[in-house]
């Protein structure tokens, strides 16, 4: 499924209390292509919208809080990696932000231009690079995190707390069950 078609978006919500909302253009055309097969229609709904829900939510936030900073979305996420956790080796961090080691080390050029990043040789294993926030980049992400979570409050601002629940508890279980299918994050 591409997140760049033309039918990416949503079918307006029937509620605009955001109880129930219509299927996606995508789902709908989804479930009749696939009729006939023997598919998992719920699986494949879920699924499919935790893709397309990633895709919006990384694209909306580069542009409603990431621009002003001059960060994409992958560059956000290994300064939030490097702010939560401290300073990483280079795998463990492109483990915990998503990235191939290859683009880790394209953002981190970047970041380092800007003085946002540092990196060293590990005194123990001099193979191995570790990776710290400056205080430059401690202070870009201090001062963007809380526009950030604005923003994600605003986006789920029609869930009540009930629902928000049980959505975080569902995605920790996916995750969960991926991990147990596929092992550990290298590094944690």
């Amino acid at each position: 499924m591409s997140t760049s078609s033309p039918a990416k978006k949503p079918v307006p919500s029937k509620s605009s209390t955001g109880k129930r909302s219509t299927k996606p253009l995508a789902e709908v055309l989804g479930e009749k292509r696939v009729a006939g097969l023997r598919i998992n229609l719920d699986s494949m709904a879920l699924v499919s919208n935790i893709h397309r829900a990633s895709g919006f939510i990384r694209d909306h936030f580069e542009r409603a809080v990431l621009k002003e900073a001059d960060l994409h979305w992958s560059a956000f996420v290994t300064l939030w990696c490097l702010w939560i956790y401290g300073e990483l080796e280079t795998r463990r961090l492109a483990a915990e932000a998503g990235v191939a080691k290859s683009t880790l080390s394209s953002i981190l050029n970047m970041l380092e231009g800007r003085k946002l990043v540092r990196r060293r040789a590990n005194e123990l294993e001099r193979r191995l690079v570790i990776v710290n926030l400056t205080a430059t980049g401690a202070e870009l992400i201090s001062s963007i995190f809380p526009k950030f979570n604005a923003e994600e409050t605003r986006i789920v601002e029609r869930l009540s707390a009930k629902q928000m629940q049980a959505a975080t508890d569902a995605i920790r279980l996916i995750l969960a069950t991926i991990n147990d299918l596929d092992g550990p994050l290298e590094g944690s």
